[in-house]
Parts: structure tokens; C-alpha cells; sequence
């Protein structure tokens, strides 16, 4: 019974984080969306003129600096957080808390993605500094 808690638990718990993340991005769009569909239609019962920046899409140049600091910060704190579960049910059961320990490897995955983020931001940063000396 336990093992088979656990097996779930190394899938459920990615699956439960991915659908939570596309959830959370569409559900931001959705609103953005519906905020801009309010502010037309609120122009147009007054009579203004709607400009067409208000439709487009705002085009946002992400940093890889501050998504690799996310991503590793976020990799060593589910990592912990499974860890210390694992320490908390070692004094209960040991099978559970070895099987946390084993799903604590689930935050090497953000960890790995965030270093190949400062590893870009520091490639880009050499490369924008060649070209400004050009």
C-alpha cells in the first residue's frame, strides 16, 4: 500500500505542478484579455477612438538571470522540502521516508533548467559585449 502511495506520488506530483503552472498562465491571459475587451468597450460607449496598441501583443523579453534564479531557487526548494518531509516521517515509518528522499530528486529538474539559464545569460552577455566594442 505504501509503495504504491509513493509510485503515485513521483507522478501525481510533477503532473499536479505542470497542470497548476498552464492553469495559473491561462488564467492570467484570459483575464488580461477581458480587461482589454472591458476598456474597448468602455471607449466605445463614450464615443473615443480605440488605438490598435490596445490589441497587440505586449511582447515581453524575458531575463534569463531572473528565470535562472527562479528555476534554482525552486529546484532547492522542492528538493528541501521533500528532504524534510522524508525526516519527518523517518521517525513514523522508514519505507515512506525513504521513499520521499527518493522523490526529492524531483527538484533537480528546475535546479539543471536554471543553471542552462545563467549559463545563457552569461553566453548573451558575452556576445552583447563583443558587439558593443565592434
Amino acid at each position: 500500500m505504501e509503495s504504491t502511495l509513493a509510485i503515485l506520488g513521483v507522478f501525481f506530483v510533477p503532473a499536479a505542478m505542470i497542470i497548476l503552472i498552464v492553469w495559473f498562465r491561462n488564467n492570467a491571459k484570459t483575464k488580461r484579455y477581458q480587461y482589454q475587451a472591458d476598456l474597448a468597450t468602455k471607449a466605445l460607449e463614450k464615443g473615443q477612438p480605440i488605438s490598435a496598441d490596445l490589441f497587440a501583443e505586449i511582447e515581453m523579453k524575458r531575463n534569463p538571470l531572473n528565470t535562472a534564479i527562479i528555476l534554482i531557487a525552486a529546484g532547492i526548494g522542492i528538493s528541501l522540502f521533500f528532504i524534510l518531509m522524508s525526516a519527518f516521517f523517518l521517525k513514523i515509518d522508514t519505507n515512506a521516508s525513504s521513499s520521499l528522499l527518493a522523490v526529492s530528486s524531483v527538484g533537480i529538474l528546475p535546479f539543471f533548467i536554471g543553471l542552462a539559464y545563467l549559463i545563457i545569460h552569461f553566453i548573451e552577455k558575452k556576445k552583447a559585449a563583443k558587439k558593443d566594442a565592434k
